[in-house]
């Protein structure tokens, strides 16, 4: 009504319409009544329909610029509660900077020292300026209602890992816990796991599949389900089992395997480091085909100190303990500590007993500093080749110098399966 303006035409032809009715009475007038009526009645008439006309531009004008605001106001509320919809106030993701593989990745946002990584806000303050624009999520982005959750396989102090469907497939779809989604460094951690995941392409890491959201509430990470669960699990079934210890070549496929991704990761410029290898993130098919998982800590190596402490502290290399730099042997012990997990079906350590009574465990602090001051480490059992017995001892030596690489390890377990089993 407003942007046609007929309101406006209407009330112009109303005043325009009786200016000319009055126009035919004074010209009907002048041919029966003296000149000066005529004229006098000519002159009102002209008046009333000039104010009128300027009258009604001015509130049309009025009208027009009233419209013109009001839409303004409503398209800027509508952008604003979009906004909101989109980008949860409180939000700050991390910037990443895997720049050798894409310009903006992963939770390897630069290493930093021990002292900025404590310094983490617990509450999500601030405004989000980076996040839904991120070309690694945005290239990774899947439609959330694509996504369906399905049964909970798995939960962790942070997460929790779903099986789902997405586009008729099966997959593996990890969530914050609903507790963890007010942490804006969790919040952080959990994009940079999907910044590292998005850059990494191997055979033996798992395949990561996209990420998804509406909202903050329902952000998860979508990526291949592996059918036959974690290393841990199986272990912990060949143990309650009695299967017997040692190695055979499903074992030793296992490790190798391991050993493929893990020279992948640090073959990369700079060097991805996993930081928390253990046989709960390895995961398995039916074929006990191993893939790496879990890149929630994994870290680009850098010449200044990796943060302290971060990992799980059984499979926790000395250096990474102190606090000292450290690069990526520090996943070769840890692939040590697997080795042996895989001989024994036990936890690391397992023999460790509290000195005080020997039927009960050493506890986790003292093995801990026993393990720093090299007076503590893996047991093979009696069953296991002297082989890979001297490939898992040397990866867990003290010094980190001392351990082979990655690939010199790949290299043994080639020579192992192909001569040995």
């Amino acid at each position: 009504m407003i942007s046609n303006h007929t309101c406006v035409q209407d009330r112009y032809k109303f005043y325009s319409s009786s200016s000319d009715e009055a126009a035919g009475q004074s010209t009907s007038s002048s041919s029966s009544t003296e000149s000066s009526g005529s004229v006098s009645l000519s002159d009102d008439s002209s008046v009333i329909g000039t104010g009128g006309i300027i009258g009604i531009a001015i509130g049309s004008f009025a009208l027009v610029v009233i419209c013109i605001t009001a839409f303004l106001l409503v398209r800027r509320r509508r952008g604003s509660q979009q906004d909101e919809l989109t980008t949860p106030t409180g939000f700050t993701p991390t910037k990443g900077n895997h720049e050798s593989l894409n310009s903006s990745t992963n939770q390897a946002h630069s290493v930093t020292d021990q002292s900025s990584s404590q310094e983490r806000p617990t509450e999500l303050t601030g405004t989000i300026t980076g996040l839904w624009t991120d070309e690694v999520i945005v290239a990774a982005r899947l439609p959330r209602e694509k996504v369906f959750i399905k049964e909970r396989i798995s939960r962790g102090g942070y997460g929790e890992v779903y099986t789902g469907l997405f586009n008729d497939e099966v997959v593996a779809v990890k969530m914050l816990l609903p507790e963890t989604r007010k942490s804006i460094s969790h919040v952080n951690e959990f994009l940079s796991e999907v910044k590292m995941m998005a850059m990494m392409e191997h055979p033996r890491i798992t395949k990561f599949i996209g990420v998804a959201w509406d909202s903050l509430a329902d952000l998860c990470v979508v990526s291949e389900y592996m059918s036959g669960g974690d290393l841990r699990a199986l272990l912990n079934k060949f143990h309650d089992e009695q299967h017997s210890t040692g190695f055979d070549k499903d074992k030793v496929k296992i490790a190798l395997h391991v050993a493929h991704a893990l020279t992948y990761m640090h073959s990369l410029e700079p060097s991805v480091i996993h930081r928390d290898l253990k046989s709960k993130n390895i995961l398995l098919n039916e074929q006990l085909d191993a893939k790496l998982t879990d890149f929630g800590i994994s870290r680009e190596r850098a010449e200044e100190t990796m943060t302290a402490g971060v990992g799980t502290s059984l499979w926790m290399a000395p250096e990474v303990m102190l606090g000292e730099k450290y690069g990526d042997k520090a996943d070769v012990f840890s692939f040590g500590v697997v080795l042996y997990e895989l001989d024994s079906h036990l936890l690391p350590y397992s023999h460790a007993k509290d000195s005080s009574n020997p039927e009960r465990q050493m506890p986790d602090a003292v093995i801990l500093q026993q393990v720093m001051l090299g007076r503590l480490t893996i047991e093979f059992t009696q069953t296991c080749s002297i082989s890979i017995k001297e490939l898992g001892l040397s990866c867990v030596a003290v010094n980190p110098d001392e351990r082979p690489t990655s690939a010199e390890a790949l290299g043994k377990l080639h020579q192992i399966l192909t001569h040995e089993m």
